[in-house]
């Protein structure tokens, strides 16, 4: 699989090391966006956080368009 942006920056195809969790594009190392997100559970009447963040992989338009 090769990388999406790339293709569509008529860029040289570049193999994917990673999918967009978002859109499901495949991402090469230069276009892969990785961020850490609190992960959240139900306990009870309320939620608890997690001690450990979750990583979460996108592309550059849905890191952009996450960010508003």
């Amino acid at each position: 699989m090769n990388c999406y942006d790339c293709h569509s920056e008529d860029l040289p195809t570049t193999r994917a090391v990673a999918v967009c969790c978002r859109c499901g594009a495949a991402l090469c190392t230069d276009h892969v966006q990785t961020r850490s997100e609190l992960v959240l559970r139900v306990r009870g009447m309320g939620l608890a956080t997690l001690p450990d963040r979750a990583r979460r992989i996108t592309c550059t338009a849905c890191c952009k368009a996450e960010a508003g």
